[in-house]
């Protein structure tokens, strides 16, 4: 039983989703809280703030770990970019993708402990109830902390929304000195296969748990994987990340654009607000053109109603 609610986020804003009840609820709760406040400190020192919005799972041949540096990566690219005038939300830094996101959400779980007496086992929690079922979880924290604001639920606290492309991927993989993205992906995965534990555990041939936590409570009993899946496993890596890592293959960022767009709609049918105050959109580095900025993606992990 997965103990889990089909409703709208926020209400009055036009996005249904399932996320689980109990403990994960709490848990996001207390995340929503972090993020809000981390998103205010950002406007009350006068910085214009950006949601960056790329993929984080392991989802068509990508890889968590490394969605996650690319993420940092684009971070420091905007920055660079477009200077101290602006704050980036990296939604990396909240999830459980990274290290950073799992010891933010183990605090919450700390904190809840102390302050309601929920006893949350995090690992327990994870095995029992893993997130990646359940798409909406991650997706109701991220369109609470994206829509509301102070009093009219229009995104207000957001100057723009950023959704990685290809460019910035390409930058990551070849910073190192490559001379193509072909040579780029290729010495960044040998790299990280000798590196890394966790990655080298993925791509290897002796488990097909993913993702694997080496810190977990349960036993891996895989049998060897079978040669042609653990060269499917490599080959789809470098075809994700060489042609299709972007925003366009996310579900999560399907979503992200939806709310985007929700928003700029509703700002265009206020008489006090209209077009000169839409939310700026950016797609690999460039702004948005008028066409898709009024187009509907395709829904990722929200319920058509």
């Amino acid at each position: 039983m997965n103990n889990s609610i089909v409703d709208y986020p926020v209400k009055g804003f036009p996005l249904k989703m399932e996320w689980y009840t109990g403990a994960w609820f709490e848990l996001f709760e207390k995340q929503v809280e972090l993020i809000q406040t981390d998103v205010k400190r950002a406007v009350m020192d006068d910085r214009l703030v950006v949601y960056l919005s790329c993929p984080l799972s392991s989802r068509g041949g990508g890889n968590y770990i490394t969605n996650v540096e690319i993420a940092k990566h684009a971070e420091q690219y905007i920055m660079k970019e477009w200077g101290t005038g602006f704050w980036v939300l990296n939604p990396a830094r909240y999830q459980l993708e990274s290290k950073e996101g799992t010891g933010l959400i183990d605090l919450q779980a700390r904190l809840l402990k102390l302050e309601k007496g929920i006893d949350i086992n995090l690992k327990e929690l994870k095995e029992k109830q893993p997130l990646e079922i359940m798409g909406g979880n991650y997706l109701r924290m991220w369109t609470r902390v994206l829509v509301e604001d102070d009093d009219k639920n229009l995104g207000d606290n957001f100057s723009a929304y950023y959704f990685l492309g290809p460019s910035i991927v390409r930058d990551f993989f070849t910073r190192g000195g490559s001379i193509d993205l072909t040579s780029g992906v290729e010495e960044y995965f040998a790299r990280k296969y000798c590196q890394d534990p966790i990655f080298h555990h993925y791509f290897s041939r002796n488990c097909e748990c993913e993702p694997w936590d080496p810190n977990s409570s349960r036993k891996c009993n895989c049998e060897l994987l079978d040669p042609t899946e653990w060269e499917k496993r490599r080959r789809e890596f470098f075809r994700f990340y060489t042609i299709r890592a972007s925003a366009n293959y996310s579900k999560g960022c399907h979503d992200e654009w939806n709310i985007w767009r929700i928003l700029n709609n509703l700002r265009m049918k206020n008489s006090k607000l209209g077009i000169g105050t839409q939310i700026a959109g950016y797609f690999d580095g460039a702004q948005i053109d008028l066409g898709a900025n009024e187009t509907t993606a395709f829904p990722g992990y929200t319920i058509e109603t």
